[in-house]
């Protein structure tokens, strides 16, 4: 059969080659077993296979006529006989003219200003420059015009607002005022791409000579090199190993660098050095480099520009894919309201990325349409997490922004050249062709129009994760645990089943492909299936159906054929995987606290589940009642989706009743008189994953409060994670190993439960008799009623590891001598190994590092709790009455609280004109509230400024004694 494949591919018309349907037609196959077939031939597929054929007809036709319209460039390869779109067109010729400028060092970076158009990224040419970006790029040009050549900046900001952006408005605003010449190079490395291997990170960088390493056969000019005259962007500085930022300070400081290998020879290099990070500057980057980087440069978050702005981005966004597309866009305006006004976590970037997510979906919506060359899109086409957002929130919108209905985008008509960081690669880039290309495919098969709706939906959403860097190390993981040929396998079993059925692609993928190996382990053993699968699912129904199709792939990779039994576990994993896209309204949460401490709260629910739902609220205790409540109610109203609002509060009783909430702000609320990081969890999960009413929750949380008085006895118990498969023990076994090992010291303390999901709930009535039961890990969930469940998915992506480290963490209350819901004064924090007598610091940075640095030896705070410390302080001051400064961090860092006291030897600028003497740097948690208020209270005290103020005489000892700190 192989030959007869490879007969008909060489006999085929090369400039429209055979697609597998088409092979699978005269062979009389399936389409999946020509594909495997070519693929155990190495034959790419049509589409690869006509594409040099492509480029060399449309390089051709544009050699002739460079301005030649993409219509017509589509009319002429189609008279040659070549059936093409436009789009498949649009995309080569960029890619052509992306070829014809690569490795032109001298060509300046270019952004994409509309079709047939490229426009210059300019600071003038920003969104936001007038606006929240405006001290920012106030900073980037006095950093490019300081004499004689500039200042080496720093980038700084979460991913996706914008550096790679400011980096090259930067560069081209140097060119602009001719501090750098029109040919000077603007290099772009990304130093996370050679992060894990230093050496060849070095090489990439300053260059090598012949012999450096071994593969070293020749001299190679570095980046340094390219850069020299012009601009280095590096991105991802942070990634840098040590070796790599001396060698790039000493650039810095005497514009001289050796390749690697060299010794007596030093090359000289002026060139502007722009670094981007995602991390902390002052944890991340040597104290030597970051003093040679003068300008540091933070970007804000989307979520603090203005929604006039992201208005901007959005229709900017939109006229640009318009380009993409080649098509004009016909945009309703709850789309627009919904896209200004969705909380997106990945910034800029993302918000391109789920527009063109949503313009894929409107595209595929259309392609069944008459006229097709305007694509309406409407709020149903929005993705999942961004339809979320559309409520009455949207609805209190700016309506003067948006007055029309309807808004046309028209292709080449692009309003702003503003790219977001990150631009798509090449498989996004080609998305909207292959959603043409796939329709044609599928209506040519005979296929209805729902039907193929349905396909191209769920094979989108499976393109859309597969182009993204995060899933090819999250696929390559899974390849290392089972091997390549059980993930291709599951992969065509998958190709199958979604023509059926619609699956969670990632979460099937993994729990196929353990199920796999353990079948596989057993056939290799000869032992028989741990236990049976038939009769769990109907043998009529759609999943056993299409499970018994799987199976044949299963025979034609390995030559073993399933049993019905298995077929059965097939179908059940089906069954378990498919999703359902009907929303349902949710229970909105609020958690209210004086202070912080409930926003630690809910970063650390949100961190165990990777959702973003309750609202925190932080209360002051000089404001009046009237605006506590309107506070409260607010954030009430924002956290409404229908079903009405759970509302935590230490305070909350004593401000309205329920019947007075809802009477007043038009939402029922339920008021728990609590606050606690268990019953913000707790609460939290029942409100994502459970189905009761809104009474019910409530009242199951007071029963959590009154249920904590057990917890010293519950946590007697030894703590356990139960490792389930839904097949027998083996892969089980497997998991708990990994487990142990991944979970570090953490997870070696820990029991591991074996079990199978056909019977595990016999065994977990014991095992609650026993153990602490933390979590569930497995391939399907066993629904065991309060208790987290872990995916296998997510224990090889990393997400299942952070949720149960973070469980330990809250768990580990206990471990720390105090229970969990006890209130802590500021006397139990105190200790004499973390209080510092005349400390000779001459700085604020070495006051913060030195104090950091000695809390984590004492083990009260985690390794990144410093890097927290400074996130802080770049969030506003933290000094109190000029003369001490509390610098601090989020609780989620604290393993036992504590505060390190420190007296200077001489004051410090805290910040611009604000010298202080003492300061107390907080490890807390949520324990920690009545704690801080007296701090607070202590150090706002005349008597403590008074004797604070007696430099030369107040020690710590006496300071004490003056606020009565006795510690215990």
């Amino acid at each position: 059969m192989k030959d007869q494949v490879k007969q008909i591919i060489g006999q085929e018309d090369k400039k429209n080659p055979l697609t597998d349907e088409q092979i699978a037609q005269r062979l009389g196959l399936r389409r999946d077993e020509v594909t495997l077939l070519r693929h155990q031939l190495n034959i790419p597929d049509s589409r690869k296979r006509r594409l040099p054929i492509l480029r060399a007809e449309i390089a051709a036709m544009l050699k002739k006529n460079p301005h030649i319209s993409d219509r017509e460039l589509t009319s002429q390869l189609q008279s040659s006989g070549i059936d093409v779109s436009r789009f498949t067109v649009l995309n080569i010729r960029k890619e052509l003219q992306a070829l014809a400028t690569a490795g032109d060092a001298s060509r300046p970076p270019q952004a994409s200003g509309g079709q047939g158009a490229e426009r210059t990224l300019t600071f003038a040419g920003m969104i936001g420059r007038d606006g929240t970006l405006k001290a920012a790029m106030q900073q980037a040009r006095a950093a490019v015009l300081y004499p004689p050549n500039g200042l080496h900046t720093l980038l700084f900001g979460p991913t996706g607002v914008g550096k790679s952006r400011m980096a090259e408005a930067m560069y081209h605003f140097a060119v602009e005022r001719q501090i750098m010449s029109k040919y000077a190079p603007f290099v772009v490395f990304n130093c996370a791409d050679y992060a894990k291997n230093p050496q060849l990170l070095l090489a990439q960088l300053f260059g090598y000579v012949k012999g450096a390493f071994t593969g070293a056969d020749q001299e190679k000019a570095g980046l340094v090199d390219r850069a020299n005259g012009g601009v280095l962007f590096l991105d991802e500085i942070h990634r840098l190993p040590p070796e790599g930022q001396e060698n790039l300070f000493y650039l810095i400081d005497k514009n001289l660098y050796r390749r690697l290998g060299e010794v007596d020879f030093q090359r000289r290099a002026n060139l502007l050095i722009i670094g981007a990070t995602t991390e902390s500057p002052e944890s991340n980057l040597l104290l030597t480099l970051r003093r040679r980087i003068p300008m540091m440069i933070e970007l804000p978050p989307l979520s603090e520009w203005s929604e006039g702005e992201r208005l901007e981005l959005v229709f900017h966004f939109l006229s640009e894919e318009s380009s993409r597309i080649g098509r004009s866009l016909k945009v309703n305006r709850e789309v627009a309201l919904a896209l200004i006004r969705y909380e997106c976590p990945g910034n800029t970037g993302q918000l391109h990325s789920d527009i063109r997510v949503l313009l894929a979906r409107a595209l595929l919506k259309n392609m069944g349409a008459k006229e097709q060359d305007q694509v309406e899109v409407d709020r149903h086409d929005l993705p999942p997490s961004v339809a979320g957002s559309y409520s009455a929130e949207a609805a209190g919108f700016d309506s003067a922004l948006l007055k029309k209905e309807w808004y046309v985008f028209i292709p080449g008509q692009q309003a702003n050249p503003m790219e977001a960081e990150g631009q798509a690669e090449q498989p996004i880039a080609l998305l909207y062709d292959w959603i043409v290309e796939r329709h044609r495919s599928l209506k040519e098969q005979g296929q209805n129009e729902e039907l193929i709706q349905l396909i191209i939906n769920k094979e989108l959403e499976t393109r859309l994760g597969a182009v993204s860097e995060q899933h090819e190390a999250r696929l390559q993981q899974l390849v290392r645990l089972v091997g390549e040929k059980i993930v291709q396998t599951v992969e065509q079993m998958l190709w199958i089943a979604e023509k059926h059925l619609t699956l969670d692609h990632q979460k099937i993928t993994y729990a196929l492909a353990i199920h796999l190996k353990g079948i596989l382990d057993r056939q290799q053993a000869g032992e028989a299936s741990a236990a049976s699968g038939e009769g769990v699912l109907n043998k009529d129904s759609v999943e056993f159906s299409v499970a018994k199709e799987m199976s044949k792939v299963v025979q034609a990779f390995w030559g073993i054929n399933l049993s019905d039994e298995e077929i059965g576990f097939l179908a059940m994993y089906l069954s378990q995987c498919r999703t359902y896209t009907q929303p349902r309204k949710l229970i909105g949460v609020v958690v209210a606290s004086y202070g912080l401490v409930g926003k630690s709260m809910v970063d650390v629910a949100h961190r165990l589940f990777a959702k973003r739902h309750a609202i925190a609220v932080e209360l002051h205790w000089d404001d009046e009642v009237k605006q506590t409540v309107g506070r409260i109610g607010e954030a009430v109203q924002k956290a409404d989706q229908g079903a009405g609002v759970i509302l935590l509060a230490d305070m909350g009783a004593q401000f309205l009743q329920e019947v007075e909430w809802q009477e007043l702000y038009g939402v029922r609320v339920k008021v728990i008189p609590s606050l606690t990081t268990t019953l913000v969890v707790e609460v939290l999960r029942k409100c994502l994953y459970s189905e009761i009413p809104l009474d019910q929750l409530a009242a199951a949380g007071g029963e959590a409060v009154l249920a904590e008085a057990d917890w010293p006895a519950k946590q007697a118990k030894p703590k356990a994670i139960i490792a389930v498969c839904l097949t027998g023990e083996g892969a089980a076994r497997r998991l708990g190993a990994l487990l142990q090992e991944s979970l570090g010291e953490k997870g070696k303390r820990l029991t591991y439960l074996i079990g199978s999901s056909l019977s595990i709930r016999k065994k977990y009535q014991e095992w609650t008799r026993q153990y602490d039961i933390l979590a569930v890990v497995g391939t399907v969930d066993p629904m065991l009623d309060g208790i987290p469940f872990v995916s296998f998915k997510e224990i090889v992506d990393e997400s299942g590891l952070a949720f149960l480290n973070r469980l330990l963490l809250v768990q580990g209350g206990i471990e720390t001598g105090l229970a969990l819901n006890q209130p802590l004064h500021l006397q139990d924090l105190l200790s004499a190994e973390l209080s510092f007598e005349s400390l000779p610091a001459v700085s604020k940075e070495q006051v913060i590092e030195h104090l950091a640095d000695k809390l984590v030896q004492a083990g009260r705070v985690q390794q990144k709790y410093k890097e927290k410390v400074w996130e802080r302080e770049r969030m506003g001051p933290t000094h109190i009455a000029g003369i001490a400064a509390i610098p601090h961090a989020d609780p989620t860092y604290t393993i036992k609280p504590a505060v390190a006291i420190a007296r200077l030897s001489q004051p410090v600028e805290w910040e611009a004109g604000v010298w202080v003497r003492f300061v107390f740097m907080l490890a807390i948690d949520e324990n920690c509230q009545m704690a801080v208020e007296e701090l607070y209270e202590a150090i706002t005290r005349p008597d403590f400024i008074q004797s604070a103020q007696q430099q030369e005489t107040t020690t710590i000892t006496s300071l004490l004694e003056v606020l009565q700190w006795k510690n215990k």
